[in-house]
């Protein structure tokens, strides 16, 4: 999707809910301060943006609305040992001007790539998730002076909000909280144990399969990040599970079904669940290539996850409207 900085409004942070009763230690590479991005202006003379800045910002801010309580190494407002520690590295980003394109409306395209890691008080690793931000928009030359210079750092900006964004959705999740906005909808289902459970659990009625002890989320996941789901696009179906009973779970495995015309895409809509452990989390990923459609197409994909014996997880239902491919356009100023 391309839209023309200046006229298109900013991407703002989603909503992200009611902030986590969780101290954490945010970790940034000390490094980030430095990255800046070089480029040439219309005129031929070099220019810079810090753009470790503008990602350093984001991130803090994505923090912020996330935990209650967010220290950082040069802080000292916390006292006490954080409950976790959130480190996130930029693993690396490029930028890409086009000033032959057009003369006042440069195509520009912005990657990022990070890979952010969750862990206890005990330094053990609990989670580990890298994410890509891909932005296109067109840029403005700026209508003053020689008018040779382009509009560039609200476009950073939205790109580190995007990232950031996606970031501290995900670290929710790892959190057991359901992201509160998301690119599709999907039920509540907790993920981990009642933090006071029955003494004893009722017996199994003869002929009657014990509920499972499995917990998961699922959650839809679009090509490019912008969160139009379009034809053509490939898409993951990531679902998180987690083992919340006593004992080790070795035959499990999950399941896609839904709308024929979404569910044919992907090779494969069964996986097997790798053995859990008691409190362990495994991650699997369905991937597809959305069909393609003229019309804005609605669908579903039905989500469940069983165990050998025959115990299941209450499903969960993804809702999705595919858009036909290449149906964004410029914005006219």
């Amino acid at each position: 999707m391309i839209l023309v900085a200046g006229c298109a409004r900013h991407l703002e942070f989603p909503p992200m809910g009611d902030p986590l009763p969780i101290t954490v230690q945010l970790e940034l590479p000390p490094s980030i301060k430095q990255q800046t991005l070089r480029y040439t202006d219309s005129c031929g003379q070099p220019g810079e943006i810090p753009v470790g800045r503008q990602i350093e910002a984001a991130l803090r801010e994505g923090a912020r609305r996330t935990f209650k309580t967010v220290a950082y190494e040069e802080n000292d407002d916390v006292t006490n040992p954080p409950d976790h520690v959130v480190k996130i590295d930029v693993r690396d980003w490029s930028f890409d001007l086009d000033k032959d394109a057009l003369y006042d409306r440069a195509p520009a395209t912005l990657r990022m790539n990070a890979i952010a890691r969750i862990y206890d008080r005990q330094g053990a690793l609990l989670r580990e998730t890298e994410f890509r931000v891909h932005r296109r928009e067109r840029v403005l030359l700026e209508r003053v002076g020689r008018s040779c210079d382009y509009i560039i750092e609200p476009f950073i900006q939205d790109t580190a909000i995007e990232l950031a964004s996606k970031v501290f959705l995900d670290v929710r999740v790892a959190f057991e909280e359901q992201p509160p906005s998301s690119p599709v909808s999907q039920e509540s289902i907790p993920v981990l144990p009642s933090s006071s459970p029955t003494a004893t659990s009722p017996s199994v009625t003869a002929g009657h399969t014990a509920p499972s002890t499995l917990r998961f989320k699922a959650l839809l996941l679009d090509e490019n990040g912008n969160l139009i789901l379009e034809g053509g696009e490939h898409v993951r179906v990531r679902v998180d599970v987690v083992n919340t009973g006593p004992r080790l779970i070795q035959n499990a495995s999950a399941l896609l079904t839904g709308t024929p015309a979404v569910i044919d895409q992907f090779p494969a809509t069964t996986l097997t669940i790798p053995p859990l452990q008691p409190g362990q989390t495994r991650s699997l990923e369905f991937m597809a290539t959305l069909p393609p459609t003229v019309h804005p197409q609605q669908a579903e994909i039905h989500v469940s996850v069983t165990e050998a014996g025959g115990a299941a997880v209450t499903p969960q239902t993804l809702h999705l409207t595919i858009q036909p491919s290449g149906g964004a356009t410029d914005t006219v100023d």
